[in-house]
């Protein structure tokens, strides 16, 4: 199978590199599992859109932390930016809160608390820029973290339960256009509909002509 090429810096700017990035984004998701199957979809770690991320030369900085605890709850806030590596622009924002009063945070320590506020402000902040690119690439435009948060029973897909059936993505052909990796399923039903094993990008192009 073709290598995929990896380019410095993609530009959001430029539909052509989103799309050929969305392809280098989906094989090392899958080949690292930087996803977690949720409620019968997939919803990608905080690391994948950090990978994501330093494709296009930017990365997620903390705002600011705010302390929102009392006396029965420990809770706190995290702002974060995403910044552009080349001129320190400021690029997307976002915020998220974590607290012990969530069901599976009632043991958590409160450095753990600010810590999980962190990551789902970094997960959130990518989200509002390159959630389209998520989809690109075939998951889920909502992190996995913020998914988690919302009470989903979250499961990692090396231990999945055996009471339920969880599909991991396989590459098992290759696009007749740019050589990426697509599943069987996407191959048949391109063959069905443009008469080419194609990639969701490349069918996507298609229907733009």
């Amino acid at each position: 199978m073709k290598e995929l090429t990896i380019k410095n810096n993609y530009d959001i700017a430029q539909p052509v590199q989103m799309v050929s990035m969305s392809q280098v984004l989906k094989k090392h998701i899958i080949e690292q599992k930087l996803f977690t199957p949720i409620a019968g979809k997939n919803y990608v770690q905080v690391e994948g859109w950090q990978f994501a991320g330093g494709l296009m030369g930017i990365y997620p900085r903390i705002a600011s932390v705010e302390n929102l605890s009392n006396d029965k709850e420990i809770k706190w806030r995290a702002d974060v930016e995403v910044v552009r590596m080349k001129d320190d622009k400021v690029l997307s924002k976002g915020f998220a809160v974590c607290s012990n009063k969530e069901g599976k945070k009632k043991s958590f320590d409160e450095y753990a608390i600010l810590s999980m506020a962190q990551t789902r402000a970094i997960g959130k902040s990518y989200r509002n820029l390159i959630g389209w690119v998520m989809k690109l690439a075939g998951y889920e435009a909502t992190p996995s973290e913020e998914m988690a948060k919302m009470g989903e029973d979250a499961k990692i897909p090396t231990t999945p339960k055996t009471s339920t059936k969880i599909e991991t993505p396989k590459i098992e052909a290759e696009c007749e256009e740019c050589a990426n990796p697509i599943t069987k399923a996407e191959a048949t039903f391109s063959k069905r509909i443009y008469k080419k094993q194609l990639c969701r990008s490349c069918q996507a192009l298609r229907k733009k002509k």
